[in-house]
């Protein structure tokens, strides 16, 4: 299993090139096309959002939670899709270079003669893995960063000589 780190660091380049290839969509060699897309999606509706939901915060309330939404959508848009998705695509138009290399091919070991597979197939499962572990971690990481500003933002208090309306039931 170990004989797939030998040639690591002679192909890191290649997967350099390809990782910079997979932000051009129409490969006409310019891959820091996929940057500036990612740039240009986090700016203006995830950052500017988020500023915006901040500043208005106690003031506009409709203005910030509209903000809040649009950035909260942006990042689990980000999180729960294009972050998984892009690693399916481009473990899969990479196979040839990363199969064997970067990622094992297949994990077994030989007695003797005899070689005994644990997985023929480790590429497909170590890249299905991935997936599931960035699902788990993209979730986790969701509760997190929403308790977080559930906690940041102060709870609603009422003002002095303010009575709480009875809620609930017919009168």
């Amino acid at each position: 299993m170990v004989e797939w780190l030998t040639g690591l660091p002679e192909v890191l380049p290649d997967v350099g090139r390809a990782l910079y290839n997979f932000g051009d969509p129409q490969n006409l060699g310019r891959g820091w096309v996929g940057a500036a897309i990612m740039l240009l999606w986090f700016g203006p509706l995830t950052a500017l959002p988020l500023f915006i939901a901040k500043r208005t915060h106690g003031t506009r309330e409709w203005v910030s939670s509209t903000m809040g939404v649009m950035a909260g959508t942006s990042f689990l848009w980000w999180v729960h899709g294009v972050f998984p998705h892009a690693w399916i695509q481009f473990t899969e138009s990479n196979a040839n270079l990363l199969e064997g290399t970067v990622i094992p091919a297949s994990a077994g070991f030989t007695i003797g003669e005899t070689r005994i597979d644990i997985a023929t197939n480790l590429y497909g499962v170590i890249t299905e893995g991935v997936v599931g572990g960035l699902m788990v971690a993209g979730i986790a990481l969701t509760i997190v960063v929403f308790l977080r500003a559930q906690r940041m933002l102060p709870a609603k208090t009422l003002a002095s000589g303010e009575t709480k309306p009875e809620s609930g039931g017919y009168k």
